[in-house]
């Protein structure tokens, strides 16, 4: 069994970004970006790498020496986020996936996200699974092809003062 480590992503790694892409199948790339997606364009490329911690938040899962998963939250307004995550078809139902993106919620409370938004495929059940999981009091709304969620961040736990 591979330790699994998480790590928030800086900018350019696209190291990262191309070892998670290459690991997902047609079907995966089709979930993800929800279109086919034979590889990723320039424009889409230097979208995906230009995480800067604020704007556009990452965390990535490791394992084996290699990129697993990437989690990604990029600000549509000032406490607003849209959230992506894919993890490499041989490492899925491992629970990377809600990993990722416990920590990619948890980095975005810390910057003022307070609205999470996700358009996942109707068809990508594993996924769906997860909305429910982490976020069962989510808005869904389905135009058949996809659902449209929408979830309200709970304020950070803050530690009680000694």
């Amino acid at each position: 069994m591979h330790e699994i480590t998480l790590r928030e992503l800086g900018p350019g790694e696209d190291d990262v970004l191309d070892a998670v892409f290459a690991g997902l199948s047609p079907t995966s790339r089709l979930m993800r970006y929800l279109g086919p997606v034979p590889e990723l364009t320039p424009t889409v490329r230097r979208a995906l790498t230009a995480v800067d911690g604020r704007r556009h938040l990452a965390v990535a899962a490791f394992a084996g020496g290699g990129a697993v998963g990437i989690a990604r939250l990029v600000r549509e307004g000032p406490d607003r986020a849209e959230l992506a995550v894919e993890v490499v078809d041989r490492w899925q139902h491992r629970g990377i996936g809600a990993r990722l993106v416990q920590a990619v919620l948890a980095r975005g409370r810390e910057t003022g996200i307070v609205t999470v938004v996700a358009d996942v495929s109707a068809e990508n059940v594993p996924v769906l699974r997860l909305q429910r999981a982490l976020a069962p009091e989510a808005r869904g709304r389905s135009d058949g092809a996809e659902i449209h969620f929408v979830t309200e961040l709970a304020a950070p736990v803050l530690p009680a003062a000694a």
